[in-house]
């Protein structure tokens, strides 16, 4: 027979104690007492002894036995693996009266080693039942899948327990299917390497709050290694909750290394906020978690009451797949703007979000607020879609943190980025408040060069890019060839034309053709004219409204970047494309167009183009 009682001394003088059995005070080993669990019962079936015994040693008779010892420590309950064995995993179905709370301390549940599930059994209607209760001090819970129960999973009251440990040995706790899975509410508690969200097989099992922390000094997750050794946490409204309304304050919670909202087999599940905070909460980590299939990633809850929540570094996280903001300061879903003075209160202080201003491979520069010398600022990649503004960061940016200098300036030399990708950016004061990420900006290749007008037979919509104005007369200088015959120049928000012919007055009204305008050339032969110019700014074009001829002299983009300043307020954007048959034009459609009806879906550097606009606008092209 198993013994289920171990104990490094020779001899223990049994005494019985109602149904169950203790030893009497002795010397016990480092390794004190072992109690293992060997029914999947829930009630104490009659007559004894109960624990130890080779079969009828249930948990609820070993929480009972563990708890009516005050003398020896520690104490670890096991569980046999007769009765609860990995591969055929037991289940333990606690009826309408919960188990009873672990209140002793120093107490050990293990079920590293086995397969251990307790569910919930219960037919009330009119109670709620938590599942496993540890009050006891130093706690620590293992291996154990839990779920079902009308309140939480799990209630973690007792001071410097752990739940959970290293995942890759069975350490850590599968909790699901209750409305708070894990509740927090002692403080020093460590919790990690647990599934929260999820069956023991990885399947949803959807909970309210996965982890819920009322308590000072907890740490949910690890202080180092990979992220997915820590907490995931998925199929929650809210994944991991910091805060308590009714509590007294708390602080230094961490969060870190956690995955929320990705299954353990890397699909997604979702979850509405994947990290919150709210009051009584204050000076909260929360770094280098990856957040994924969340509508918000991380949310700051707004004052109420005159207190807000403050002092909360949110730095390092990776996102994916974010319908919403990643980061929401007064968890209102709206970017919160930049004022003067940063004078603003609320979550986080609504410290202003730092902008970056130019971003080349050589360099990259920006500002995060005159008050904000010697703040961190943070780059990020961003997950851009094309004429957005939910725009998210993804992964930061590496060597990507900076110390903001005089004026709230910073600036990073030859950052590892290339011409296309985008970025954004946190800044983190010295209180250790967080902004929300900044406006996205995208790289540059940090100078737009326009060279020759080449024209092919016949008519041609092109930019003209020759070192000076030239004038008109009876021939066009920039042609010595005299390909050119015909010159025509639109006069913006109207169907008129000015215009030049080779070799005669009648009818001229086109006296100049300048650099960076637009023209209609016809030419009887192939002509190259000669010219070129190097900008590293944009050009921004005052268009009028009704029908304009421009050209686009800024960075090479996506149709809805590049007109990103015309959104709404245009109706259809053409280029003409000469061929073999005369030209032909090509509509790029106005910014509803759906990409299948679109001959074109980006704008190119120093190309002409036609739109229509309703109103007058200043078109400001994409920093080069």
């Amino acid at each position: 027979m198993r013994r289920a009682l171990v104990v490094a001394i020779a001899f223990l003088t049994p005494v019985f104690i109602s149904e169950g059995w203790l030893p009497m005070p002795g010397p016990v080993s480092a390794a004190g007492l072992t109690i293992e669990v060997t029914s999947t019962a829930d009630a104490n079936p009659a007559g004894g002894p109960l624990c130890p015994d080779a079969t009828r040693c249930t948990l609820r008779k070993a929480i009972e036995t563990v708890n009516a010892d005050a003398t020896l420590d520690p104490y670890t309950v096991t569980f046999s693996h007769v009765a609860f064995s990995k591969a055929a995993p037991g289940t333990i179905v606690v009826g309408n009266a919960a188990l009873p709370s672990i209140t002793r301390a120093n107490v050990t549940l293990d079920a590293s080693d086995a397969g251990v599930r307790i569910v919930s059994g219960s037919t009330s209607l009119t109670t709620t039942q938590n599942g496993l209760v540890l009050a006891g001090d130093s706690t620590v819970i293992r291996g154990l899948a839990i779920s079902g129960f009308s309140a939480a999973c799990l209630v973690v009251a007792g001071q410097g327990s752990t739940v959970g440990g290293d995942s890759a040995l069975g350490q850590g706790n599968t909790i699901g299917s209750c409305p708070t899975g894990m509740a927090v509410r002692g403080a020093n508690v460590t919790v990690s390497g647990n599934a929260v969200g999820f069956t023991p097989v990885g399947d949803p099992a959807p909970v309210d709050a996965g982890i819920a922390v009322a308590a000072s000094n907890v740490l949910v997750g690890r202080e180092t290694g990979p992220s997915g050794l820590a907490n995931r946490v998925g199929n929650a409204s809210i994944g991991i909750y910091v805060g308590d309304d009714v509590a007294p304050a708390f602080v230094l919670v961490r969060v870190l290394r956690n995955v929320v909202g990705r299954a353990p087999t890397g699909d997604p599940a979702p979850v509405a906020v994947a990290i919150k905070l709210a009051q009584p909460s204050t000076g909260t980590a929360v770094t280098a978690n990856t957040i994924a299939n969340a509508t918000t990633g991380i949310a700051i809850s707004a004052t109420t009451g005159g207190i807000s929540v403050i002092n909360n570094r949110l730095q390092s996280n990776t996102f994916e797949a974010i319908g919403g903001l990643a980061i929401d300061l007064n968890s209102d879903g709206v970017a919160n703007p930049n004022d003067d003075g940063d004078s603003d209160q609320g979550a986080n202080g609504l410290l202003n979000s730092p902008v970056i201003g130019r971003a080349v491979q050589s360099k990259l520069t920006g500002n995060a607020g005159s008050g904000c010398v010697g703040c961190s600022v943070q780059l990020y990649f961003v997950e851009h879609k094309p004429g957005s503004a939910r725009d998210y960061a993804t992964t930061p940016l590496p060597g990507g943190t900076i110390t903001a200098g005089v004026g709230g300036a910073f600036a990073m030399d030859n950052p590892p980025v290339t011409p296309g990708q985008w970025l954004t950016a946190t800044v983190t004061d010295a209180a250790g408040n967080t902004s929300e990420f900044g406006p996205s900006t995208r790289v540059g290749a940090g100078a737009v060069q326009c060279g020759n007008t080449t024209l092919a037979t016949g008519w041609n919509h092109v930019g003209f890019f020759g070192p000076a104005t030239v004038s008109l007369s009876e021939v066009f200088p920039a042609d010595p060839s005299g390909h050119v015959t015909a010159v025509y120049h639109l006069v913006d928000g109207s169907l008129g034309f000015d215009r030049w012919f080779i070799g005669s007055s009648i009818g001229r009204s086109l006296f100049t053709v300048e650099p960076g305008e637009s023209y209609w050339m016809y030419a009887d032969g192939p002509v190259s004219l000669a010219g070129g110019f190097s900008l590293s700014f944009p050009l921004p074009v005052q268009l009028k409204a009704g029908w304009n001829d421009f050209v686009y002299i800024g960075a090479s983009a996506d149709l809805r970047d590049a007109l990103a300043s015309l959104s709404g307020k245009y109706r259809d954007l053409y280029r003409f494309v000469p061929d073999a048959t005369g030209g032909h034009w090509v509509v790029l459609g106005d910014d509803t167009t759906p990409t299948w009806a679109r001959g074109l879906s980006n704008v190119e550097a120093c190309a002409s183009y036609q739109l229509f606009l309703d109103e007058p606008v200043t078109l400001v092209p994409i920093q080069p």
